[in-house]
């Protein structure tokens, strides 16, 4: 609302006990309390009055759904973007052969001579 502070506000009960005084200083604040209720429940009750006329929840809600649906047309374009380059990206050797699960060598199939280097020698044992 307004921006007054702590010392503001301090001032002005000082200013309003001195002019006002002491004894009628809780009934002046009381009324000026009551006033500024009645003048914020009335601005609020004019302000949900113009926007149930206006119709602005339906207009706040059409324009989330817009960005929503917007937001969804990017993610697609994003996703139809990706798979359109993976479709022209070139194949990798391995993807090219495709072996099928009969051809490929698991490791209980494989030969047990023991260990062997990249050149096929037997690797030396450690005692």
């Amino acid at each position: 609302m307004s921006d007054i502070g702590f010392s503001e506000i301090l001032l002005l009960v000082a200013i309003a006990l001195i002019v006002i005084g002491p004894k009628r200083l809780p009934e002046a604040a009381r009324f000026l309390g009551y006033w500024i209720g009645k003048l914020r429940r009335s601005l609020q009750n004019a302000r949900n009055d113009m926007e149930r006329e206006l119709g602005i929840d339906d207009i706040r809600r059409e324009v989330h759904n817009q960005l929503l649906l917007e937001q969804l047309e990017s993610e697609r374009q994003q996703v139809a973007e990706t798979l359109r380059r993976a479709q022209e990206a070139p194949l990798t050797p391995r993807e090219q052969r495709r072996e099928s699960p009969e051809e490929i060598e698991f490791i209980d199939d494989a030969d047990d001579e023991g260990p062997t280097t990249a050149a096929g020698r037997d690797k030396p044992e450690r005692s």
